[in-house]
């Protein structure tokens, strides 16, 4: 049957620049101070303990990290689960750009076309691929069962689409801040490339008296 391996996939809070709706793949923001309030009061119904914790290295991922999972923190930073690299576009928005020739012509071909000086989707795909890999060799060399990833929507976006029960496009999978997916598995399917078992949302609520969730 395999040794049981659950990944469960979780998007940063919220930033400023984000409330602009500005890209900042390799931007290095903070939570905004409203989200890092709440982030304090949420409380997170985990599938079974959680063994490891994975984050990008970005500021947004740590502090959504520790905020969720108490003064426990990520096991593991790495670059390897950032966002897509948006290049000369970080920190603009679209109002900013809709008149760029070459920002149009990526929407019109997101996963043809890359940002100038920014990193194109096989690129990206290729370097979460790396990053799967990295997470279930620790997964593997630590005895965990379940690792919580904490990272960006285009990297969750992409392990759903290339791992979830059911074949669903890129862009159809929605991935709120701080919110996120579990995928059950094991070991020898992940190493495989092999569809996960199941699949389930995270789920949350904001608690009234202000403790955060301090799961381990």
């Amino acid at each position: 049957m395999g040794r049981p391996l659950a990944l469960t996939l979780i998007r940063h809070g919220m930033t400023e620049l984000n409330r602009r709706n500005a890209y900042i793949g390799w931007t290095d923001a903070p939570l905004s101070a409203a989200e890092h309030s709440r982030l304090r009061r949420l409380q997170i119904k985990w599938p079974g303990r959680v063994d490891r914790i994975v984050a990008s290295d970005l500021r947004r991922c740590r502090e959504t990290a520790v905020l969720l999972f108490g003064s426990r923190g990520p096991d593991w930073c790495t670059n390897g689960w950032r966002e897509l690299f948006f290049g000369a576009w970080e920190g603009k928005t679209f109002t900013e750009l809709k008149t760029d020739r070459a920002y149009n012509r990526w929407l019109e071909a997101p996963f043809s076309t890359a940002p100038p000086g920014g990193e194109s989707y096989a690129a990206f795909q290729a370097r979460i691929k790396r990053a799967l890999a990295e997470t279930i060799a620790l997964a593997e060399r630590t005895g965990a069962r379940h690792v919580a990833i904490v990272t960006h929507s285009g990297p969750i976006r992409f392990v759903l689409e290339q791992y979830a029960p059911v074949s669903r496009p890129f862009w159809e999978w929605k991935v709120p801040f701080s919110g996120g997916y579990t995928l059950e598995s094991t070991i020898e399917r992940w190493k495989g490339g092999e569809r996960c078992i199941s699949l389930s949302a995270v789920r949350s609520k904001e608690n009234e008296n202000g403790c955060g969730n301090d799961t381990e």
